[in-house]
């Protein structure tokens, strides 16, 4: 059998859609704080910006998380690779892959993305999951054939 690429990309940035979300409503809130104690108190907008860029600072943490990751799937294993100060490299062979369920959110549905929980027979590692990836039901199809032909 010979190997050929069966995927090669990053996850989709819509799955930080969230952690953006939450942390915008966070400014908000500590907006909404300071200015309801600015009633009391003299505001003090170094602070209020100092928290606010603190907040966002970690909104974008996990859009460097995703911005840094590579999944390349082939005939015979999938790679992860991903790091952004220090690179991790981990593979999965496709023999191991027991079933793939394809999970899709109503709000990654409106971007054309959705998960694959992947199950394996690998002790260490009985779950893998592929966040946010486009076409994920046809990726779920082309791996479950290529681990069937590869378990033949």
């Amino acid at each position: 059998m010979s190997k050929h690429l069966i995927f090669d990309g990053a996850p989709s940035q819509v799955i930080n859609l969230p952690a953006l979300l939450k942390a915008g409503v966070v400014v908000v809130l500590i907006g909404a704080i300071h200015l309801y104690a600015s009633k009391s108190f003299a505001l003090n907008w170094f602070v209020l910006l100092l928290q606010a860029v603190a907040v966002m600072a970690g909104a974008v943490l996990p859009f460097i998380k995703t911005a840094f990751t590579e999944i390349v799937i082939d005939t015979e294993r999938i790679i992860w690779r991903q790091g952004v100060f220090k690179s991790r490299a981990s593979s999965l062979e496709l023999s191991a892959i027991r079933s793939i369920t394809c999970i899709q959110p109503w709000w990654q549905r409106l971007f054309g993305t959705a998960s694959l929980i992947i199950m394996t027979n690998d002790p260490a590692h009985p779950q893998r999951r592929l966040p946010g990836i486009r076409g994920a039901e046809q990726l779920r199809q082309a791996l479950e054939e290529a681990a069937m032909a590869r378990r033949k």
